[in-house]
Order: structure tokens, then C-alpha cells, then sequence
């Protein structure tokens, strides 16, 4: 299985889920390593899955999961998956509150002018 690669475009056909999670600072990379097991050993496998990426922020107090699927379709159909169900349950159990939301890609500015 190759490993995935994120491709930021307004030409790819994708949709992206951008979810903020708010954690106590504690707690902040419990959580960033619960989405790394998650995304490792369940998603990477879920058909419509591409890529996520995890940030976490300086002040401790959020995790971001930017994540692209083919289409929502598939994001729907994963939610319904127990391993899936499981795996967002410990992130809730972990998380204050997370914020997901749906997004396409508008445009990408680069410093050699190029745009897409």
C-alpha cells in the first residue's frame, strides 16, 4: 500500500474535511496520537480515504485534521463503519469540542506566481 500523498489544487476533483478539535493542553498530543493510530491502522484502508494531515497548535489547545476524500458520499458511508465509529468516539472522549467542516479547494498561491 503506498503511503498517502496530499495534493492541494483547485483542479482535484476532492473534497476536504477540516476538523479543529479543542483539547485541555495536557492533553493536546494524546489526542494528536490517537488520530496518527487512527488514520494508520483504520482510514488508510477505508475506500474514499486519501490523505490527513495533523496539525497541532502552538498554545496546546487545538488539534487540526485536514483530510481528503473522494467525495462525501464515501465520508458518509466510513462514519458507518464500527472500527470508524470507534475510533471517532475516542477522539470525542479525548477532544473538549472538535469542529468539522466540509470544504473544496478555491485556489493555491505560490511564491513563483503560479496559481491553480
Amino acid at each position: 500500500m503506498s503511503s498517502p500523498t496530499t495534493t492541494i489544487s483547485a483542479d482535484a476533483d476532492l473534497i476536504t474535511l477540516v476538523n479543529v478539535f479543542t483539547v485541555p493542553p495536557e492533553r493536546q498530543i494524546e489526542l494528536a496520537d490517537a488520530l496518527d493510530r487512527a488514520t494508520r491502522d483504520v482510514f488508510l484502508a477505508v475506500p474514499g480515504f486519501v490523505s490527513a494531515n495533523l496539525h497541532i497548535s502552538l498554545d496546546g489547545r487545538r488539534v487540526v485534521n485536514y483530510a481528503q476524500w473522494n467525495s462525501e458520499q464515501q465520508y458518509q458511508e466510513a462514519m458507518r463503519r464500527p472500527d470508524v465509529r470507534e475510533h471517532i468516539a475516542e477522539a470525542a472522549g479525548i477532544a473538549e469540542a472538535f469542529d468539522p467542516t466540509f470544504a473544496r479547494v478555491r485556489s493555491v498561491h505560490r511564491p513563483d506566481g503560479q496559481r491553480t
